[in-house]
């Protein structure tokens, strides 16, 4: 029982790390892009059927 309570804990607090990361990397590119370009840009959003990931477009057919 110690040992799965122990390797739910370890698995939470990475995948907390990985989700918080993630989230951090996407502020930061919002405020670099607001800040050089001046654009107000989502660093991900989907728009008329093309998913915007960071600097990355794909299109949905």
């Amino acid at each position: 029982m110690k040992n799965g309570i122990r390797k739910f804990y370890i698995s939470f607090v990475v995948t907390c790390c990985i989700i918080f990361g993630f989230l951090a990397v996407c502020i930061a590119y919002e405020n670099i892009r607001a800040t050089e370009y001046g654009e107000n840009r989502r660093a991900v959003s989907y728009e008329n059927g093309i998913i915007y990931f960071f600097d990355y477009q794909y299109e949905i057919k």
